[in-house]
C-alpha cells in the first residue's frame, strides 16, 4: 500500500481548494517540527502521526498570535479536517457518516438535560456530557454500536492525553448502565457489552508484587537488607558471627579491609530498595513468559539465570525498538538501569563474584559496547537537547522573547481567563484560570533561577516542625522576594538562593496574595497549606530523608498538566528541568561567551557550562537571538538583567 505524505496532502488541498487558511497551516507543519519545508514530503499523512507528533506542536515557531493556544488549536482542527477527507478520499478511512454522529448528539443532549450544578440532585454535574465529544468525533459507528475493536482502534490513533481522555469517556459509558433505570431513555444509545479501556502504551504488563508467594518476597527484603546495610549493621553482623563461634582475629581482619575500601553511602534507601525490587519484577515477568509459573518461586536466587537473564534483555530491547511510544532500547536508560541493580544485588546482596562478572558482561555486550559504537553518552543526550532547543532559537530568534517574558504573558492569559470566569460564576473555570496563574508563578520562579522539578514543586512558604520555609522574609521596603533551599533539596548539596525580581514577583505576589488564597478556598484544601503551589498529594518519603514534608503539594503528573497548560499559553513547551538549557541560551545572549555566568546561574562547573552550550550551534543560537532581541525588544536585556542579576 503506498504510503501518502504531507506534500500529498498539501496538493490535494490545493486541488480541492480547501481554503487559504488550510493550506497554510499543511504548509507550517515542518516548521512546526523544526524541518525543512522539503521535509514535508518525508511525513506521514495519517491520523496517528497527526495526533501523535504534529498536534499541539510548534505554535510559536510559526505564529506570533496573541492567543497562542487558541490560534494554534484552530490551526489542528484544520489539519485534521482536511487529513481526514483526504484519507476518505482515497479510501483509506470510512466515508463520514452523519446519522452515527446525530447518534451521539442526541445522546449528549440526552445528558446535558439531566445535568445540575453539585448539590442540585441532578444526574450528572454540569459539563459531563462534554466528555463523549472524543467518540462522537472518532468513532465510525453509533454508540449503541461501539465494541471493544473500536475502542482499541481510536486509542492507537490518539495521543497520550486523548487516550487518557478517552479512558474516562469509556469508564462513563459502562456507568450509564447504572442510570438506566431512572433516565430509561438512555438504553437504546448504550452498547451491549461493556467495554475495557484503550492500552495506555507498549510498555510491559504491570506486575502485581504482592501477588507473588511469600517466601520469594521474603528473600527478596533479606537480599535488598544485605545490599543496603550500612557500617552499623556490619558491625553487628560480625559481632554475631564473632558470638555464634567464628574466629574474632579472622573476622576483624575481615572488618579491617572492608574498613579501607571505599564506603557505599546509600542517601536514598527506600528509592533503592524499589529499584532493586522492580530489576526483580523485571525478571519475574521473562520468567513467566518463558512458561514459568511464578507462584513456583521460592527464592530471589532462582530468577539469576543466565537464560532468564538474557531474555529480560531480549524482551526489553525488542518491547522498546517495536514500541511507538517508548524510546529505543539503546536510547533509554531503563536496560542500564535494571542490569545495574541486578550487579548490585549480585555483588553487594549475594556476594557472588561469579554472577556479578556474568552480569556485568552481559551488560557491556547489550548495552555499554552498542552505545559506544554509537557515541552515545549521558553527554551526548544533554547536547542533543541543548540542540533542538538551540534550533528552536535559530528557527525563529523571537522564541527568545517569548521565553524572557513567559511569566508575564502566562499571567495575563491567566487574568483574561479569571475574569470571564468570575463574570460568569463558573467555579469551575474559575480553578481552570487560577491554575493557570500557579502556572506563571512556577514559569517566574523557574526562569529566575532553574531548579530540579522535585524543589519547585515542593517550595514552601511556612515553616512546620523540621521543614523550613523556603520563602524568607524580607523589610517591607523590598520589592523582590528571595526563596532558600537547603543542601538536602538540592542535588549539588549546596545551599541555594533564588531572587526573583521586578514583573516576576508582583505575578508572584498576586499569587500568594489573591491566587493561592482562593484556590485553596475552591479546591477544599487546608488553609494552612505550606506549600506554594498547594494540592493534596504527599511527597514521597525515603529513609534516607533528613526531614519529613507534609502532605499538601502536588503530585508530580499533576504539577507537570500544570506545567503543560501554562506552556500552551506560550505556543512552545519545553518540561521545569529543560528549562536549564533555555535560561543557558538566554544568558549567552545576554553576555556572550560569558560561561562562567551561565555556570554560576545554574549551579554547575564552567566546563560543563562550556562542554554543553559552548559549540557551534549553542553559540551560534544566543548570538541570532541577541540580534533579535535588540532589534524588536531593546529593554528586554534590562529584564534579563534583573532577573539574573543576583541569581547566582
Amino acid at each position: 500500500m503506498t504510503q501518502h505524505t504531507f506534500r500529498d496532502l498539501l496538493d490535494w488541498a490545493v486541488v480541492h481548494e480547501e481554503g487559504t487558511d488550510t493550506v497554510r497551516a499543511i504548509r507550517y507543519v515542518p516548521a512546526r517540527l523544526g524541518m525543512l519545508d522539503h521535509d514535508i514530503a518525508t511525513l506521514p499523512a495519517d491520523m496517528r502521526f497527526f495526533e501523535t507528533t504534529v498536534a499541539g506542536q510548534g505554535y510559536a515557531l510559526v505564529s506570533r498570535a496573541r492567543n497562542m493556544k487558541s490560534n494554534g488549536r484552530r490551526a489542528d482542527s484544520r489539519i485534521r479536517s482536511a487529513l481526514r477527507r483526504f484519507l476518505q478520499s482515497k479510501a483509506l478511512l470510512p466515508p463520514p457518516t452523519p446519522a452515527h454522529r446525530q447518534r451521539y448528539t442526541q445522546l449528549m443532549a440526552l445528558i446535558e438535560a439531566e445535568e445540575g450544578v453539585p448539590g442540585s440532585g441532578a444526574l450528572w454535574n454540569t459539563g459531563r456530557h462534554r466528555s463523549l465529544a472524543i467518540l462522537r468525533a472518532r468513532a465510525n459507528c453509533a454508540p449503541e454500536a461501539l465494541t471493544q475493536a473500536e475502542i482499541d482502534r481510536i486509542g492507537r490513533e490518539i495521543s497520550a492525553d486523548d487516550r487518557k481522555s478517552l479512558r474516562k469517556t469509556v469508564a462513563f459509558v459502562n456507568a450509564l448502565k447504572g442510570v438506566s433505570n431512572t433516565l430509561p431513555a438512555i438504553r437504546e444509545f448504550l452498547p451491549e457489552i461493556d467495554l475495557m479501556p484503550p492500552a495506555g502504551s507498549a510498555r510491559a504488563r504491570r506486575m502485581d508484587w504482592d501477588a507473588l508467594p511469600a517466601p520469594f518476597r521474603a528473600s527478596f527484603e533479606a537480599l535488598a537488607d544485605a545490599c543496603l546495610a550500612d557500617s552499623e549493621d556490619l558491625a553487628d553482623r560480625m559481632l554475631a558471627r564473632i558470638e555464634a563461634g567464628e574466629d574474632p582475629e579472622a573476622v576483624a581482619a575481615e572488618a579491617d579491609i572492608q574498613a579501607l575500601q571505599e564506603g557505599r553511602d546509600i542517601g536514598k534507601p527506600t528509592a533503592a530498595r524499589n529499584g532493586y525490587r522492580q530489576a526483580v519484577t523485571w525478571l519475574v515477568r521473562a520468567w513467566e513468559d518463558s512458561g514459568r509459573d511464578a507462584q513456583h518461586l521460592k527464592d530471589v536466587r532462582e530468577l539469576f539465570d543466565l537464560e532468564i537473564v538474557k531474555a529480560a534483555i531480549a524482551q526489553q530491547l525488542a518491547r522498546s525498538d517495536s514500541g511507538a511510544d517508548l524510546k529505543a532500547g539503546l536510547e533509554s536508560t531503563t536496560l542500564k538501569t535494571r542490569l545495574t541493580r541486578l550487579i548490585t544485588l549480585a555483588r553487594h546482596g549475594f556476594e557472588d563474584a561469579g554472577l556479578t562478572a556474568v552480569i556485568t558482561l552481559l551488560k557491556t555486550k547489550h548495552y555499554d559496547a552498542p552505545r559506544t559504537k554509537r557515541k552515545a553518552s549521558k553527554s551526548s543526550a544533554v547536547i542533543m537537547e541543548v540542540d533542538r532547543i538551540a534550533g528552536k532559537l535559530r528557527q525563529c530568534p523571537d522564541l527568545a522573547s517569548v521565553w524572557a517574558n513567559a511569566p508575564t504573558r502566562i499571567a495575563e492569559t491567566a487574568q483574561r481567563a479569571l475574569d470571564a470566569a468570575v463574570s460568569s460564576k463558573k467555579e469551575a473555570r474559575e480553578v481552570t484560570a487560577l491554575r493557570l496563574f500557579a502556572g506563571a508563578a512556577a514559569y517566574a520562579l523557574q526562569m529566575s533561577r532553574p531548579l530540579r522539578t522535585t524543589c519547585l514543586r515542593h517550595t514552601r512558604i511556612a515553616s512546620s516542625g523540621e521543614a523550613h520555609a523556603n520563602l524568607l522574609r524580607t523589610s517591607p521596603n523590598e520589592t523582590l522576594l528571595t526563596f532558600r533551599f537547603a543542601p538536602w533539596e538540592i542535588k549539588n548539596d549546596a545551599w541555594v538562593n533564588v531572587d526573583v525580581v521586578g514583573a516576576d514577583a508582583e505575578i508572584l505576589r498576586a499569587w500568594l496574595d489573591h491566587g493561592r488564597p482562593r484556590l485553596i478556598d475552591l479546591q477544599g484544601l487546608d488553609p494552612d497549606n505550606i506549600y506554594l503551589f498547594p494540592g493534596n498529594a504527599l511527597p514521597s518519603q525515603d529513609e534516607g530523608d533528613p526531614v519529613v514534608l507534609l502532605r499538601g503539594s502536588y503530585s508530580p503528573s499533576a504539577f507537570l498538566d500544570l506545567w503543560r497548560d501554562a506552556s500552551e499559553a506560550l505556543g512552545v513547551h519545553e518540561t521545569p528541568h529543560r528549562m536549564r538549557h533555555v535560561v543557558a541560551l538566554l544568558c549567552l545572549a545576554l553576555r556572550p561567551g560569558d560561561h562562567a555566568f551561565t555556570s554560576s546561574i545554574l549551579g554547575i562547573l564552567e566546563s560543563t557550562a562550556r562542554k554543553h552550550y559552548g559549540r557551534d550551534d549553542g553559540q551560534a543560537a544566543a548570538r541570532e537571538a541577541r540580534a533579535a532581541i535588540l532589534a524588536e525588544h531593546p529593554d528586554l536585556f534590562k529584564t534579563l538583567t534583573r532577573r539574573l542579576r543576583d541569581a547566582r
